[in-house]
């Protein structure tokens, strides 16, 4: 037992918690988000789906983690669909689903909103502890594990506190613009047609990002609230 422990690298193990600890509850902000609108009875079973998502997700993601570490674009396109869902959830419930013939919040669109946002997000999260495991499979397969709890405790605390202080939830699209940011700042495809988009700039472009998020959903729940 004890030359099993002094086998493993207990610096990796601790970048790999703390880089989870960190990512994760980007996820969990997008689950409890995309949630806040279902019904008491159907709120659980979205996370659960949430978390499945993600999880599923960053499985495949480290599968293939050596193929689409470099490829031009991919974060990018992350990014701008990440800004898309970013000001999306934070629009109030009755303005955010058009809600034709009585139709509620489904489900269904709560999942796929969901999936959307998390492959954006899960492809940082697996390519930040890929780094750190060194491409080592076992311990990447240890980081997408610890994730699940760390997903299910975050988003269920977060539904609650978003439910509590609504005002929260702007600042939980704002870091999704951050993230978003930070995104199109580090793919080398958009680096070579825009070379002021590297990761030297990369802070003034998550802060743009951030306020690009919270000025656009503001402009678009006044202008919806003027048509009522």
């Amino acid at each position: 037992m004890g030359s099993i422990l002094g086998t493993i690298d207990w610096v990796v193990i601790l970048q790999i918690v703390w880089i989870d600890l960190l990512l994760s509850g980007d996820n969990a902000i997008v689950i409890a988000l995309a949630c806040r609108g279902l019904p008491e009875e159907q709120k659980k079973i979205g996370m659960v789906f949430g978390v499945a998502t993600a999880i599923l997700l960053r499985i495949i993601f480290a599968s293939i983690v050596t193929l689409i570490l470099d490829v031009p674009y991919i974060r990018t396109i992350g990014g701008i669909v990440l800004i898309w869902i970013a000001i999306k959830l934070i629009l109030p419930e009755d303005e955010n689903h058009h809600q034709d013939k009585g139709e509620a919040k489904t489900l269904g669109k709560v999942i796929f909103t969901i999936a959307i946002a998390d492959a954006a997000m899960s492809l940082d999260n697996v390519l930040a502890v890929a780094a750190a495991a060194h491409g080592s499979i076992p311990l990447i397969i240890f980081g997408i594990v610890l994730a699940i709890p760390l997903l299910f405790i975050g988003s269920s605390f977060l539904l609650n506190v978003f439910s509590k202080y609504p005002v929260l939830i702007w600042f939980g699209g704002g870091l999704l613009g951050w993230i978003s940011g930070h995104l199109l700042f580090t793919d080398k495809g958009t680096q070579a047609i825009f070379p002021f988009m590297n990761e030297s700039n990369g802070f003034i472009g998550s802060v743009s990002c951030a306020v690009l998020v919270v000025v656009t959903a503001r402009i678009l729940i006044k202008s919806r609230n003027k048509e009522i």
